[in-house]
């Protein structure tokens, strides 16, 4: 008679009998939802701006998003001919200025070559017979900090309270009372690669152009899956310990 002991399964039951697709699931739907109440918040109580299409706006409305979970937009050539230089030799710095980032378009040395400065937004500045578009870059870099009709630190919170309740509906919702307090990181864990996922995927529809088509305005990829997955496990672990805990000391739990 074979005396050893059977093999265990690879996985504790706990995790493989949890409902990771209704977890992952959770957080596209919480990404949604985050970019719904970033909307409205931006866009109450006075509308939307005059002059801006439907696409635009969604654009616009999603970059701030991104900034909200502290990511950077990113100013990327929109063409192999076009580069991002500190110090190109086609621009009279007493015009430009000492603090300018530049982009040039180093294959069109015509009057239709297009550079873009940090300077004041979209004025049109002649150089000899060289179109200079110019733009503040950190105010489209870093739409947050530059705010002006409501407080930076609303928009900060956007994303935050909305991970923390979707994190705290998705244990209620796919944990039972008898579970374990230390369960509640199995939805945290799911939520956060269906949020994630929709995040990287969101990058390649809010981008916006740039001096003409030169370059273009779009969240760091890689800020984009470090902060998206950060925010959304801290935040949805924050909800679900907290109903977990609630549950705990509220009601019964069975002894396993």
């Amino acid at each position: 008679m074979d005396d050893s002991p059977e093999d265990g399964p690879l996985f504790d039951p706990r995790i493989t009998s949890y409902n990771w697709l209704a977890g992952v699931l959770g957080g596209v739907v919480t990404f949604v939802a985050g970019y719904l109440v970033m909307a409205a918040t931006i866009l109450m109580p006075d509308g939307p701006p005059e002059g801006l299409s439907l696409r635009e706006l969604l654009a616009e409305i999603g970059r701030v998003f991104y900034n909200a979970h502290q990511v950077t937009l990113d100013l990327r050539p929109a063409s192999d001919n076009v580069e991002i230089e500190d110090a190109p030799n086609t621009v009279n710095w007493s015009d430009v200025g000492p603090d300018s980032v530049i982009t040039i378009n180093t294959e069109l040395l015509d009057p239709n070559q297009t550079i873009v400065w940090n300077a004041d937004v979209e004025q049109m500045i002649p150089y000899e017979q060289v179109g200079l578009y110019v733009f503040d870059f950190s105010q489209y870099q870093e739409p947050v900090q530059h705010a002006q009709e409501k407080p930076e630190l609303l928009y900060r919170l956007v994303p935050v309270i909305v991970l923390i309740a979707a994190g705290a509906t998705l244990a209620y919702l796919t944990l039972s009372d008898s579970d374990s307090i230390h369960e509640a990181v199995l939805p945290a864990v799911a939520f956060s690669g269906g949020y994630t996922a929709v995040a990287v995927l969101g990058t390649f529809f809010v981008g916006q152009e740039l001096a003409g088509g030169a370059v273009v305005l779009s969240p760091n990829l890689g800020q984009t899956i470090v902060f998206a997955l950060m925010y959304s496990l801290l935040c949805g672990l924050l909800g679900s310990y907290a109903i977990s805990a609630w549950r705990d000391r509220n009601g019964p739990i069975a002894n396993h």
